[in-house]
């Protein structure tokens, strides 16, 4: 059994609560918002009978009934929680990026490795069966070395904050995260990152459309674009394929001919075209990633031991997004 509590109320953390309440064992018993009524209505929605409500997480921490915190704040706001949530003994989940900034990045990692407590990044893309199979395929030299991962997504988050370099990063930041850490598991090292960023809407705060170069040591290159200052409604920019010296890795089943009993609505699919025609598809089975996450933390947490995603990994991937926006700003290409 866990019994878990959250910070923040807001929609990402009604995402994830939507998930625990399917996963054995987790127990939501409290939850903090600055506005009463959120946490009253989330309390109400996803806690158990009798949940408490907090206006200050503070308060909420000083329960000795409580395992685990859920950090779900804007990312400016995630150094103070996670902190208290370390020093009051709690295990922490926290939504990426890290933080906004290395020392409070470091400062967290240090309070939570002095608490002996147990840290764990949001990198939701990490249980996802689609990025998963991407990585197998790439590491199994299918493509050949080295790879272009190629990447684009746009839209318009519906609150202010994420619009706001100073409070979320922009789409560089807090939109790309999950790019960049899992670019990091399946291509090794950054060794330098080339950016350029602009505006398309003029109510952001700092850039809100950008573009970037990942660089690997492994001779890999990532780009991708990513923008938050579209109009409302518009549809979002997508592309996600890979390139290498043997062929092209596509999303979906872009094949002549798709497998015996391949059904779209269970599985999903990469096909690979390379020299002569060749073409191979490559399938996987579909599955809920935050479901799966939800299922792995607790698990962990109630064992007491690691999730998958360490405060290392938070560290790295904050180096490299921070990176890319220090180059947007330059124009300079910045080595890590």
């Amino acid at each position: 059994m866990l019994n878990i509590g959250f910070i923040a109320c807001g929609g990402i953390a009604r995402h994830h609560a939507s998930r625990l309440a399917n996963v054995r064992g987790a127990r939501i018993i409290a939850c903090a918002d600055t506005f009463a009524e959120s946490a009253e209505s989330f309390a109400a929605e996803f806690g158990e009978p009798g949940a408490s409500t907090y206006t200050d997480y503070r308060r909420m921490l000083r329960r000795a009934d409580l395992d685990a915190i859920w950090v779900c704040t804007p990312t400016f706001l995630h150094a103070p929680a996670v902190i208290a949530a370390a020093k009051a003994g709690k295990h922490i989940f926290c939504e990426k990026p890290m933080a906004m900034k290395p020392g409070d990045a470091q400062r967290m990692a240090a309070e939570v490795d002095k608490a002996g407590v147990r840290f764990t990044m949001g990198f939701v893309r990490r249980f996802c069966p689609e990025w998963g199979k991407m990585k197998q395929i790439v590491q199994s030299g299918t493509l050949g070395s080295p790879v272009i991962w190629r990447f684009a997504a746009g839209g318009k988050p519906p609150n202010q904050w994420f619009r706001d370099e100073n409070k979320g990063g922009g789409p560089l930041l807090d939109g790309a995260i999950h790019n960049y850490d899992f670019a990091l598991q399946m291509l090794g090292p950054v060794a330098s990152v080339q950016a350029s960023s602009c505006q398309f809407d003029s109510t952001c705060v700092g850039a809100d459309t950008a573009s970037a170069i990942l660089n690997f040591a492994s001779g890999d290159q990532h780009t991708l674009i990513w923008s938050w200052g579209m109009a409302k409604g518009a549809p979002a920019a997508s592309l996600n394929d890979l390139i290498g010296p043997k062929g092209t890795l596509q999303f979906g089943m872009t094949a002549d001919k798709a497998p015996k009993g391949f059904s779209a609505k269970t599985h999903g699919a990469f096909t690979f075209k390379g020299a002569g025609g060749k073409q191979r598809v490559f399938t996987y089975k579909r599955s809920d990633m935050f479901l799966d996450q939800a299922k792995h933390v607790v698990a962990h947490f109630e064992k007491n031991e690691q999730p998958l995603a360490t405060a290392a990994d938070g560290i790295a991937a904050l180096e490299v997004g921070l990176s890319v926006l220090k180059s947007g700003k330059s124009q300079r290409t910045i080595r890590l």
